[in-house]
């Protein structure tokens, strides 16, 4: 009962007092007990290694002991079974120079950035993203700056409605240098493949896809305005 009281943070004097026991009494049950409580949860452990002390609460709840989590986890200190749980940090990897030949749908993901301008000779800036392996050109971002954040965005965006790339070939351009591209790179486990500067041939696929761009919208088209060209631009196959 002094436990009880204890629990709804009644004082052990105050909880004493009112039950007519002494504080030498109460401590010297509470500590019979915290032997057999320690027992259990000995037993509980060696049956379930994997177990923390909440779910070992649950277990001795079951069984009928009278316990809140917060006595388990002061036993399960004493007896030193607290587990040190070490996270395993993914670190990026990042290769440079020839791109893998792509085997399957998302495995391998071409990535540029191509510019020109409007009518009145604002820049307009098109991040275009290619399924290697499918040659599909996923939808364009269009915008008159594009920022790490923006290509982040934009390059997460497509990984949540069409799955995640293997690898992704790059260039070594500002944005996809940026720690929030970083961000996505990492969160996905994604391999990098970084194109040397003044090798863009070796990220072909994309390179042939904006050959093909200028050839076909951006030399034909003129365009009024960012959004303009973000409506023209759409998806070439």
């Amino acid at each position: 009962m002094v436990e009880k009281l204890n629990q709804h943070e009644v004082p052990i004097t105050v909880a004493c007092r009112r039950l007519g026991t002494s504080r030498s009494t109460y401590y010297y049950q509470s500590k019979r007990e915290d032997e057999h409580l320690k027992e259990a949860i000995m037993e509980i452990t060696y049956r379930y290694p994997s177990f923390g002390y909440r779910r070992i609460t649950a277990v001795l709840k079951r069984q009928g002991f009278e316990v809140n989590h917060k006595k388990v986890y002061r036993l399960y200190k004493e007896l030193n079974l607290q587990k040190s749980v070490k996270r395993r940090e993914y670190k990026k990897k990042t290769t440079y120079g020839q791109p893998p030949a792509a085997e399957h749908p998302n495995h391998v993901w071409s990535i540029d950035i191509i510019e020109d301008r409007t009518k009145e000779s604002r820049r307009i800036r098109i991040l275009n993203v290619i399924d290697v392996y499918s040659r599909y050109v996923f939808t364009p971002l269009v915008d008159s700056s594009i920022t790490g954040e923006k290509a982040a965005r934009c390059f997460e965006e497509l990984i949540l409605q069409y799955g995640t790339p293997k690898v992704i070939v790059r260039d070594d351009g500002s944005e996809f240098r940026s720690r929030e591209f970083g961000k996505v790179v990492k969160k996905y486990r994604i391999e990098e493949v970084i194109i040397p500067p003044g090798e863009p041939f070796r990220n072909s696929y994309v390179e042939h896809f904006h050959s093909r761009s200028r050839e076909k919208l951006l030399s034909v088209e003129v365009f009024e305005s960012v959004e303009d060209a973000r409506k023209k631009s759409g998806r070439m196959d």
